[in-house]
């Protein structure tokens, strides 16, 4: 018995030791370094990916071919001719407008997202003062990374909603996202979100300071 008992050991030992799954380049998106991992940092166009590759997500992303929503079921990926056309104020990334105001100080002026694209937007310490206008994004992508980052109004439409208030005391005025078809508002950044956002189905879809799409009634995005 202990010799095929240390042979199934051994055997185990030798399936852990080959198995060393990798993170693919170019598949999450980040903000900050802490979001990667896998040896990954995350890039400026905001893409965790290897040391040689971060920063050329973006280009890589609009540079290839459509997925064929016919032959893999998933959905298509963001039309990065349509963000071409309509994101004047921030950078295209994989046919994402992105907004960068992650430097401090930055972006002192009210923030209107693209309309029928989807609008991420990053914001530094002491950035994005007034308000954040996305009621006519695809999607809202809305990151509050800065200490008293995000001090005005956030605003979305009927899309898709998220917004990550992880500064610390960011986000002092209130979320308004009640007609969103799902909404996702977490405050872990200490003394973040000041006020009580407007969610979907107002009580229904609150959750702690934020707001969640994780009940049934609180997703109504085809």
């Amino acid at each position: 018995m202990l010799p095929r008992l240390g042979f199934v050991v051994l055997a185990g030992w030798l399936v852990g030791a080959c198995y060393a799954p990798t993170l693919r380049d170019c598949a999450v998106t980040c903000a900050a370094a802490t979001e990667c991992g896998g040896g990954q940092i995350c890039g400026a166009d905001g893409f965790c990916a290897a040391p040689d590759v971060a920063g050329t997500c973006g280009a890589m992303l609009d540079a290839a071919p459509a997925t064929d929503v016919g032959a893999t079921g998933d959905a298509p990926p963001p039309d990065a001719s349509l963000c071409a056309l309509g994101c004047s104020n921030g950078t295209c990334v994989g046919g994402v407008c992105v907004i960068d105001c992650s430097a401090p100080d930055s972006c002192p002026d009210d923030i209107v997202c693209a309309p029928n694209v989807p609008c991420r937007v990053l914001c530094g310490d002491r950035s994005c003062d007034n308000q954040i206008k996305c009621e006519l994004a695809s999607s809202c992508d809305i990151r509050c990374m800065g200490l008293g980052s995000c001090g005005d109004e956030l605003i979305c439409g009927k899309a898709p909603c998220t917004i990550a208030c992880s500064g610390e005391q960011s986000c002092a005025r209130r979320v308004k996202c009640k007609e969103a078809c799902s909404c996702d508002v977490s405050c872990s950044g200490l003394e973040a979100c000041g006020e009580t956002p407007e969610c979907p189905h107002g009580d229904t879809c609150r959750l702690g300071a934020g707001c969640t799409s994780s009940v049934p009634a609180c997703n109504a995005c085809p």
